[in-house]
């Protein structure tokens, strides 16, 4: 199947190991030609937007607890496990949610998952700022956390399937911007709020704007891809004429009855996953995943710890390096958005996997402050940069049918290698400062192995 091209016929991938003659009769197939021939447009735009904003708030609502979790330690006397449960449930309830709420968009549709994940957090984060307990606020970032794991598979596969084959990279390339700018954004609102709303007034912050995302995502229609694998063509034609912005033309109402052809056989998103054809892509996907996720987080996580308990940097040189890491973080994003569309998907996350290694390894070895900074530098562009050419790159492996399980599931083990991989520098740090950071380096060389490894077409 073509999975690396910038432009590449998206047919091929979403037929599977069908031939091309087969590919061509398939209505996905004719519903995927008309999508990707309808130029860009304000509808383009209007999804993306909505997504993005899904995105952007989901990152804030979680950077916010890393600064709300001192203030409730302080006003209720919580020691640091009773908090670090606090912060971490919304880290289990995102694993969960990506799973979950995978398989319901596979099943039951991208338009209701697409709003009831983001209602989810929304609505929860709000209603954490009235906890008056530890375990109600758990409770509530739990089930927070749910929406946010929730609504990242579903965001990627309501982007994918609006958008023209052409620009499709390009799209979820800039997407992923909206991740760290909501990290950018998250001090300037500690700043801001009041004293005297304090935590409570931040998980208003992190709530509210969601509750109004939700209401606007009620105007993006089925994806016609999904409509078109459910036999549901008048359907998948409506929701072409929506994206093209034809005018007189609109995705007929949902109270309405609508008009089903008979619809193809059914597969269970999670056996596709693992047939025959997808096997091997599964497995690429979710070690591209679990490697990315552990050197990532790692790295960004312990950055502080390392910088200021280990090489002996002040308290203001760890706030100047960290923000040069974002820097250089954000350009990568930003060089990818440019890079996806011109070079293939495979030798790019390759490319990137392997540098941010060389980085990470380059960073652990010196103890001069210049050498330090460059490679940190270094490995912090191609670390966030990769995320560019993965996001496309997995979405792009799976059929229409099982596209959200997907890329929800390898979303899972890259969370599982984002748990991991503190604990593991945490215990190898104490045995030697540079093996540590080193063995972050693994994760990326794991990652970049997969990709070369796999026998994907």
């Amino acid at each position: 199947m073509t999975l690396d091209g910038a432009a590449a016929p998206f047919i091929a991938v979403d037929a599977g190991p069908m031939d091309a003659a087969a590919s061509a009769r398939s209505p996905s197939a004719s519903i995927e030609h008309e999508v990707s021939a309808v130029p860009l447009n304000r509808r383009h735009a209007v999804v993306f937007a909505l997504c993005s904003a899904g995105l952007f708030f989901e990152s804030l609502n979680l950077q916010l607890m890393s600064f709300i979790a001192p203030q409730v330690a302080r006003e209720w006397g919580l020691g640091p496990r009773m908090i670090g449960l606090a912060i971490s449930a919304a880290i289990f309830g995102m694993m969960l949610g990506t799973y979950l709420f995978g398989a319901i968009a596979d099943r039951h549709g991208r338009r209701l998952a697409f709003q009831v994940t983001v209602g989810i957090f929304s609505v929860l984060t709000a209603l954490a700022s009235g906890a008056t307990t530890l375990w109600q606020l758990i409770a509530a970032r739990f089930g927070a956390g749910i929406g946010i794991g929730g609504s990242i598979p579903v965001e990627t596969s309501v982007l994918t399937e609006f958008t023209p084959a052409a620009w499709r990279g390009r799209a979820l390339a800039l997407w992923g911007i909206f991740l760290p700018l909501g990290g950018f954004v998250a001090p300037l609102c500690v700043a801001a709020m009041p004293a005297e709303l304090g935590w409570r007034g931040l998980l208003l912050v992190g709530g509210i704007p969601g509750i109004l995302v939700l209401i606007a995502r009620r105007a993006i229609p089925e994806t016609p891809q999904y409509l078109a694998t459910k036999g549901r063509m008048t359907e998948a034609r409506a929701a072409v004429a929506w994206i093209a912005n034809h005018p007189g033309e609109s995705p007929p109402s949902p109270q309405i009855p609508l008009e089903k052809t008979l619809p193809p056989a059914k597969r269970a998103p999670e056996k596709i996953l693992f047939s025959p054809p997808y096997r091997r892509t599964t497995a690429t996907n979710w070690m591209i995943y679990f490697g990315t996720f552990f050197s990532y987080y790692g790295f960004i996580l312990w950055m502080p710890a390392l910088l200021g308990g280990y090489r002996g940097y002040t308290a203001g040189e760890v706030v100047r390096f960290m923000l040069g890491l974002s820097l250089a973080g954000l350009t990568g994003r930003i060089a990818m958005i440019f890079a996806v569309g011109r070079i293939p998907r495979a030798p790019l996350i390759m490319t990137c996997a392997f540098l941010s290694a060389l980085g990470l390894i380059a960073f652990a070895l010196p103890n001069d402050h210049t050498s330090i900074m460059v490679g940190g530098y270094f490995a912090a562009f191609f670390l966030e940069g990769i995320f560019g050419a993965v996001i496309p790159f997995v979405a792009e492996s799976y059929p229409t049918e099982s596209r959200a399980t997907g890329v929800g599931w390898a979303g899972g083990m890259g969370r599982l290698g984002a748990t991991l991989a503190p604990l593991a520098v945490g215990w190898l740090v104490r045995i030697d400062v540079h093996f540590a950071i080193m063995t972050l380096a693994t994760g990326s060389a794991v990652a970049g192995a997969a990709m070369l490894l796999s026998k994907q077409r």
